[in-house]
């Protein structure tokens, strides 16, 4: 099976993050037990696929009409077509997404361009993250580079300790008691972004409080949020719940652990 699409600018910024791209791309159909069944290749062969973790949405204007809809793709690269998909939302019969039976549609001007390919000015982009060791800053910094988006640091009001098990003993309390500690300072302006990356350490597993203290303290409806992690090796899927969860109403996209990531990674 070929080889899904997993590079970050590609996948996570200008492909799952919606941006519709300028390859000679199109639909193809399957066969054999896969016959009925669609995939969007893209020019060098590969496919925009999910993971196990979810699928993966993309705005794509097949019939280049000006006018995208949004489809999901499983991790093998096909369309969900007339169902739910496994991440909650209904798509109909062509595959695109519907709220109350009608497709969501998009202007192809209306699409956030991140890799030069029209406007990228980055400034309805924000790069929200939490960095306790600087792990995570560097990876935002990384991606703040390739999409000109706005850094905004979160802080909790009251610092963790320096002391690595005192600060993890005290994570544990506050993930176990479902905590939602204060934060230092907020971000001006929300609503004006369109294109939210939100980063952090997985701490036990998950989002570290002060993380889903931002994610709470906002109204997601309607933006498009696309989570990035630094781990020690337990990967981003535990934390999606809470993405989720504290993201009600926006579109979360597949996420990547970026841990020891180079800017050619990002870029790549």
């Amino acid at each position: 099976m070929k080889k899904a699409v997993k590079i970050f600018v590609t996948t996570m910024i200008s492909t799952t993050i919606f941006s519709l791209t300028a390859f000679a791309a199109g639909w193809t159909t399957g066969q054999g037990e896969d016959s009925g069944r669609w995939r969007y290749e893209l020019e060098d062969g590969n496919y925009y696929a999910g993971s196990e973790s979810g699928p993966s949405w993309q705005w794509l204007d097949g019939n280049q009409d000006g006018v995208a809809e949004c489809y999901a793709f499983d991790a093998d690269g096909w369309m969900y077509a007339g169902t739910m998909t496994p991440d909650g939302y209904e798509v109909n019969a062509d595959g695109a997404w519907t709220e109350n039976g009608v497709a969501r549609t998009r202007n192809v001007t209306e699409a956030p361009d991140v890799d030069g390919q029209g406007a990228a000015d980055g400034k309805d982009v924000l790069i929200a993250y939490f960095s306790r060791t600087n792990t995570t800053q560097r990876a935002a910094n990384l991606i703040q580079q390739q999409t000109g988006g706005v850094l905004f640091e979160i802080q909790p009001a009251d610092p963790y300790p320096s002391s690595y098990s005192a600060t993890t003993q005290r994570a544990q309390r506050e993930i176990s008691a479902g905590a939602l500690p204060a934060m230092l300072n907020d971000v001006e302006d929300f609503q004006e972004y369109e294109l939210i990356f939100v980063g952090y350490p997985i701490w036990w597993g998950t989002t570290p409080p002060v993380v889903n203290t931002f994610l709470n303290s906002h109204d997601f409806s309607g933006k498009t949020v696309v989570p990035f992690c630094t781990s020690g090796g337990s990967g981003i899927s535990g934390s999606l719940g809470n993405i989720n969860q504290y993201c009600s109403g926006a579109r979360v996209l597949r996420g990547m652990d970026v841990t020891g990531d180079s800017a050619d990674d990002i870029q790549n």
